[in-house]
This record gives C-alpha cells, structure tokens and sequence, in this order.
C-alpha cells in the first residue's frame, strides 16, 4: 500500500506541475506600470482576456504598478495571447461598516476598455513585464444615467 501511495503521489506531483489551466502550475507571473498621459495611473483594474476560460486581473497602485492574478491569492496568468482591457470605473459600493462608497467614473478612452486596442503575449518560462502608456483623448465609456 505505501508503495501504491508513493506511484499516486508522484503522478499527482507531475500533473500539478505540469497540469492544464485550472491546476495553477501553467501560471506565468505577469506584471507592469501603467500611466495615462505619462502619469501613473492608480485604482485601474486590468483586464487581460483570452477568449478561452476565465480573465486574469490585477488593480494598478498609487504608482501604476499591477500584478494579475487568476483569483484572490493566485498570481500569475496561462500562456498565450490576450487581449488587455483597462479601466477605472467602479459602481456604487459598501465598505465593511455598510458606509457607501460613491462609484468613481472612467476616466480611460475606450479604445483601451470596452474597445480595446491593447494585446499582450504571456510567454511562458520568465516573468513577463506589461507596461502600458496609455493617452487621453477619444471617447470615453459613459456610466448610465450620464
């Protein structure tokens, strides 16, 4: 018996370490800056979708800096090429207390978000940096009741 768990254990070693898209192993860390009009742009949540299983997304710091992530506390994104989508708008929310927090609109043209002209290629095997300098100008998504 402790040899038939030992060939079970090995195997499952290798499919985690070799595995497909939901085992995690596949993951490539995936991270970047992204500015607008050269200046960091904090609170934006980048998207990067493949059209094949579930987004990666990451949300910018005061700086700009992001890092993806498939879900909470799992970093990193399956190789391939994605199409990348950034924005800040937020709806209406609750913090902890109950307290409202007020949407917040967009503020990135929509050749970035909703029609987006950003791509990016995950190479497996290294860390991959996705810097984007993105520029105002052009229609931006407006929230409903604008």
């Amino acid at each position: 018996m402790g040899v038939r768990m030992l060939g079970f254990g090995s195997v499952f070693l290798v499919l985690v370490f070799a595995g497909g898209c939901g085992g995690g192993a596949d993951l490539v860390v995936v991270e970047g800056k992204v500015t607008l009009d050269g200046q960091p742009l904090p609170n934006a949540t980048v998207l990067f979708v493949s059209g094949q299983g579930r987004p990666a997304s990451g949300v910018t710091d005061q700086n700009g800096f992001y890092t993806l992530y498939m879900e909470k506390g799992v970093k990193g994104c399956p190789p391939g090429k994605y199409r990348v989508q950034i924005t800040t708008a937020r709806g209406e929310s609750l913090d902890e207390s109950g307290k409202v927090i007020p949407a917040v609109p967009e503020r990135v043209p929509m050749r970035y978000n909703v029609q987006t002209e950003l791509e990016f290629l995950v190479t497996p095997g290294k860390k991959n940096v996705a810097n984007f300098d993105l520029r105002s100008g052009g229609p931006i998504v407006q929230a409903e009741g604008d």
